[in-house]
């Protein structure tokens, strides 16, 4: 059965390339549905295009975690609170500094 969502979110990709916001969602999307391989392969490479794009960081540390990679885990997550205190946003800050230490502990 086809993903209605995913098929909606690869459209509006197509209608507008650019959109870091729907790259993003698209990746969250495959990991709730189709495998979490395609999900990390996806978002690494939205990382890679988008290496400001601090949700992207912050999500790949939590799913490493869940996952059991404490240590990509944390070059993740690390790098995650580099962009949320570069772009002084405290309440990304907070989160992350509280999953680091989580993982650390």
């Amino acid at each position: 059965m086809e993903n209605e969502r995913l098929n909606q979110l690869r459209e509006m990709l197509r209608d507008n390339p650019e959109d870091v916001f729907v790259s993003y969602a698209i990746g969250l999307e495959l990991f709730k549905t189709d495998s979490s391989e395609n999900a990390f392969i996806h978002m690494k490479q939205l990382a890679e295009s988008h290496p400001d794009y601090c949700p992207v960081f912050f999500k790949m540390g939590q799913w490493l975690s869940e996952s059991g990679e404490d240590e990509e885990a944390l070059a993740w997550l690390k790098k995650a609170l580099q962009i949320a205190e570069n772009e002084n946003d405290k309440k990304a800050v907070n989160e992350i500094k509280e999953a680091i230490w989580l993982l650390e502990d």
